[in-house]
């Protein structure tokens, strides 16, 4: 069993799918699904995680992933790196603001440059 976890929050189906792809094509790790923040919260509360990949616009509810990065952030001392799933210039560099990682969009799954930001945590 991979000792690395990724939690992917607010991703339609589809989306969860070719993240989880991209991610289990190129490491070893146990992805989990959270479509809520307060699922994530509760599944933060009880696991760490290598990296937590954030939703701009969470797709069951339409939560703001930026203020969940917000909240995650004041909740946390000692917290997991996120990164921003979005494919928008201006909420990477809010995201960015708030103490994530540069993130990604959904356009770049398939760019090098998508891998090395996802190597950093995911490999030993």
């Amino acid at each position: 069993m991979p000792h690395k976890s990724v939690l992917s929050i607010g991703q339609c189906c589809a989306d969860h799918s070719s993240i989880s792809r991209l991610i289990n094509q190129n490491f070893q790790v146990e992805i989990i699904n959270a479509d809520s923040s307060t699922e994530a919260f509760s599944l933060i509360d009880s696991k760490t995680f290598s990296l937590i990949l954030v939703n701009r616009i969470f797709d069951s509810n339409a939560e703001s992933g930026l203020d969940f990065i917000e909240k995650y952030y004041s909740k946390k001392a000692s917290s997991s790196p996120i990164m921003l799933v979005s494919n928008f210039e201006q909420s990477q560099k809010d995201a960015l603001k708030l103490g994530a990682d540069l993130g990604f969009g959904k356009n770049a799954l398939t760019s090098p440059d998508t891998l090395l930001k996802l190597k950093k945590h995911l490999l030993d």
